[in-house]
């Protein structure tokens, strides 16, 4: 949770994700992860999906985006798609939002952020206890 909120903050000021955190968060997965199997299988399917968005939709996603999504997609296995849950109810609040005040979809937001709020909500809603 740490390394997120970190990283939202990097997000938010400078609109990268520095590398060496995911990194870190990737290795302290190698050690946290419940099924490595399950993992890799879940991490790999959500990297190409992103890879794939990213080069169909050219900036619509950064490539730091998209090895923190797969590094938490590792890290989580499947639970990782209880996040997907709230990060896509807070992306459709804000596509409302964009759309109500007039500032229509023109701009570009910092995704880390939606992941380090989606996984505190979900963490919060499904793993208490």
């Amino acid at each position: 949770m740490v390394v997120l909120g970190y990283l939202s903050w990097v997000d938010i000021k400078k609109r990268e994700v520095p590398d060496w955190a995911v990194l870190a968060l990737f290795i302290y997965s190698l050690f946290a992860c419940r099924n490595l199997k399950e993992g890799f299988i879940i991490g790999g399917f959500v990297f190409i999906t992103h890879l794939l968005v990213a080069i169909a939709a050219s900036g619509s996603i950064g490539g730091g985006d998209i090895k923190l999504i797969s590094v938490l997609a590792f890290l989580m296995g499947r639970d990782f798609f209880l996040i997907t849950l709230s990060l896509a109810g807070l992306m459709l609040a804000t596509l409302i939002y964009a759309l109500v005040t007039g500032k229509g979809l023109r701009y570009s937001i910092p995704l880390v952020p939606y992941l380090f709020l989606s996984f505190l909500i979900s963490w919060g809603c499904f793993f208490e206890g």
